[in-house]
């Protein structure tokens, strides 16, 4: 495992937690574009919450397959580093988005099997820049508090940038890290007090494991 293990904090809501993240200098903030999601947040709020951004953190735009129109807002208002793709967003509509906004694209993509998850990179990989490799869904595209079996990942060869995602928290990380040698993680369920809110405490607790762990690897 390579050290600098990327931090990716997703479905922030709230000005203490992204004041935390951007303090902590994480790589990424994930703010969540999805009406059935309890992360959710209007573009006015998303606007308020990136005031405190610094030069260091990337912004990270989570849609469910969202349609143009609502595209061209998010890239006006908030002029987001990367959209983060949730739902059954094609290779072409990745490619047509990234080459519309020239903006960077992360696609989440479910680990049922490690030959699919190989076949599902390739589809995609010339049209992505990143991906989240997340527990398959169940009632939502992601934040579920959901793991999967981490052995699929276990002496991976996959050649692509990603970052395991799923159930992530202060007490499993370091064994999800140590099975999987991601170099990236993205973590939302796992710094909450409950659903959809965040715990700054939980964030900075996080953030510090991971820091130690890179020590270790």
């Amino acid at each position: 495992m390579t050290k600098n293990i990327k931090i990716k904090i997703c479905g922030i809501t709230d000005k203490d937690s992204v004041e935390v993240a951007f303090k902590l200098n994480v790589d990424y903030v994930g703010l969540v574009f999805f009406p059935l999601s309890p992360r959710n947040i209007s573009l006015d709020k998303a606007q308020k919450l990136i005031n405190f951004k610094n030069s260091n953190t990337k912004i990270v735009a989570l849609t469910v397959n969202a349609k143009d129109c609502f595209l061209n807002k998010v890239i006006n208002e908030i002029k987001p580093d990367y959209f983060q793709f949730h739902g059954s967003e094609s290779p072409n509509r990745c490619k047509e988005i990234r080459d519309k906004y020239n903006i960077k694209i992360i696609k989440a993509l479910e680990v049922r099997d490690i030959c699919s998850l190989q076949n599902d990179i390739n589809k995609y990989k010339r049209f992505v820049d990143e991906f989240i490799l997340d527990a398959p869904k169940s009632f939502l595209p992601g934040g579920n508090g959901e793991k999967f079996d981490w052995e699929l990942l276990k002496n991976n060869e996959i050649k692509v940038d990603w970052l395991i995602a799923g159930g992530l928290n202060i007490s499993n990380i370091k064994n999800a890290l140590l099975i999987t040698k991601a170099k990236g993680v993205d973590v939302s369920s796992g710094v909450e007090i409950s659903k959809g809110k965040k715990s700054p405490k939980l964030i900075e607790e996080f953030v510090l494991k991971c820091k130690d762990i890179e020590k270790v690897f």
